[in-house]
């Protein structure tokens, strides 16, 4: 039909009215139905929240109630081991240092520091006379004691521990050239909080006083490391070590350990 035909309807459908009409109709169940979404969505988020808080309490108090019992049997190993409390406290200050040094992730520094109090468990199978022995183990003494990564591991795969704490307390007697314990593991193979107790533990045990030897000076602590790099350490976490360890030693002082 002709333009002039049509301007009428064009005129009408563009009148304020008729629009009104039209999308007014056409909207007002959405306009209806938005406060109720809303209010639904915000409903189900706060519930999710409330969850997800109250999950994270759990896991929480789940990580507190491990590292007590992490201290406890501590506790334990140090009396039968004739190591202080000090050593181990020491070599978790030194261990989580590294740790964040090496960016590792929050739960691998738990890791660390709950294996710095449990790496030695597996020697509560280990009998006194060959764990306080003053003089070298024979091979028959020497294979009594490597047991007790093994059986360390196997005690605390019964415990849920909610961070990797197992394979610090299998691996930590491995050696970077591949000739240590249990599982002749070499390099990068072992795991790095392993590699990192191994350096750690070593210098802190080497520098404290034992009924059969007297501890090693600092500088002496630390040759000992650089000699075992690449052969017993892990050459880099030795160097790094070393680097920051006038920082640790200083967090150590403050604290009177």
């Amino acid at each position: 039909p002709p333009r002039s035909t049509l301007f009428p309807y064009t005129t009408l459908f563009r009148s304020p009215l008729a629009l009104e009409l039209i999308y007014g109709t056409f909207l007002l169940p959405y306009l209806l139905l938005a406060p109720i979404s809303i209010l639904a969505t915000y409903l189900i988020y706060r519930s999710a929240r409330v969850r997800l808080q109250s999950k994270t309490n759990e896991v929480e108090a789940l990580s507190e109630l491990h590292l007590a019992t992490a201290e406890a049997l501590a506790t334990a190993i140090d009396a039968k081991d004739q190591t202080t409390h000090c050593h181990v406290r020491r070599v978790q200050i030194y261990a989580a240092g590294m740790g964040e040094i090496f960016g590792l992730s929050a739960d691998e520094i738990a890791a660390l520091k709950a294996g710095a109090l449990l790496h030695d468990i597996g020697k509560l199978a280990v009998p006194p006379h060959i764990l306080n022995k003053p003089g070298p183990l024979t091979p028959a003494e020497f294979e009594k004691m490597k047991i007790h990564t093994v059986v360390g591991a196997q005690i605390l795969g019964r415990v849920d521990f909610p961070y990797p704490v197992i394979p610090i307390i299998r691996h930590h007697h491995e050696q970077w050239d591949g000739r240590g314990y249990p599982d002749k593991l070499r390099g990068e193979q072992i795991p790095i909080t392993a590699r990192i107790i191994s350096v750690v533990d070593c210098f802190d045990s080497v520098r404290e006083d034992r009924p059969f030897r007297r501890g090693m000076t600092l500088d002496e602590a630390t040759a000992l490391l650089l000699r075992g790099s690449g052969i017993h350490f892990d050459p880099l976490v030795v160097e790094q070590f070393i680097k920051y360890l006038p920082r640790f030693d200083a967090e150590i002082e403050r604290l009177g350990l």
